[in-house]
């Protein structure tokens, strides 16, 4: 089985998250055992700067929950926080890649962000080694899926 073909996409996305606002996603990984999630910042218009002042992810038991740090996966504690990526006018910001054992881990993931400028924010998980192997794009949770 190809790992990468039996995968499930959860996607967010924010046009405008402020410097002072804080961008959540929560993702169920219920049946899973791994997560890649990418972080995706539309581009600075400042430069120097890191791509966030709080990136981090947590698990907890309920969607709803009050997520709890995941050591690892803590901007500014676990790792440093990147400067930003391309400036104004390139296709892409910055990403930030968060990958995740998801055994013996809470149900729950949830990405919290908080970017040092205004900038549209994208949450992507893919989430893999599932119990049952994602084949449709309704199971893969997409609109389509084309393999050759």
């Amino acid at each position: 089985m190809n790992h990468a073909a039996g995968t499930k996409s959860v996607s967010k996305v924010s046009t405008s998250v402020a410097a002072s606002a804080t961008f959540t996603h929560t993702i169920d990984t219920l049946g899973y055992k791994y997560a890649s999630i990418d972080v995706i910042f539309s581009p600075y218009t400042a430069s120097n700067v890191s791509i966030a002042n709080v990136l981090r992810v947590g698990d907890s038991d309920t969607s709803g929950g009050t997520p709890t740090n995941i050591s690892g996966l803590v901007g500014g504690t676990d790792f440093t926080i990147a400067a930003t990526g391309a400036s104004t006018g390139a296709d892409v910001g910055a990403v930030a890649r968060f990958n995740v054992d998801l055994r013996g881990r809470r149900r729950y993931l949830t990405v919290t962000v908080t970017p040092s400028t205004t900038v549209a924010v994208v949450s992507n998980a893919r989430l893999s080694k599932g119990e049952n192997h994602a084949a449709t794009a309704s199971e893969s949770n997409v609109n389509n899926v084309a393999s050759v």
